[in-house]
C-alpha cells in the first residue's frame, strides 16, 4: 500500500517534534552541567557572573554537540546520556579554566 501525502506529512511532523524534544533535553542537561561546574569553581574562586553565564552557555552547547557527535550509551528522551553529560562538563570546564587563566589573569589551582 503506497504512502499517502497525509501519512508522510504526519510522520514528518512527529519526527520533527521528537527532534525538538531531544534538543530541549540536551540543553537542559547542559545547563545543569554548567551549573555544577560553576559550583565546583565557586568553592575555589570568588563569585563571578561572567563565569556563571559562560558556564551555562557553553555547558548547553557542549551537551548539544556531545549528543549529536557521539552515539553511545543509554538513551533518555532522544539524547544519549553519557556524551551529553561529558560534553556539558568538559566544554564548561575548559571555558572556566580559560577565563580564569587568560581573561582574569589569575593562577588556577
Amino acid at each position: 500500500m503506497p504512502a499517502t501525502p497525509l501519512k508522510c506529512q504526519l510522520v514528518t511532523q512527529i519526527k520533527g517534534e521528537f527532534h525538538m524534544l531531544s534538543i530541549i533535553t540536551a540543553v537542559i542537561v547542559g545547563l545543569v552541567m554548567g551549573a555544577i561546574v560553576y559550583g565546583a569553581d565557586r568553592l575555589i574562586h570568588t563569585k563571578s557572573f561572567v563565569v556563571l553565564g559562560c558556564d551555562l552557555v557553553f555547558g548547553a552547547l557542549g551537551a548539544y554537540s556531545g549528543t549529536y557527535l557521539v552515539n553511545y550509551g543509554p538513551h533518555l528522551l532522544g539524547v544519549d546520556i553519557l556524551p551529553t553529560l561529558a560534553g556539558g562538563i568538559v566544554l564548561s570546564f575548559v571555558v572556566t579554566y580559560a577565563l580564569r587563566r587568560f581573561v582574569f589573569k589569575k593562577a588556577v589551582a
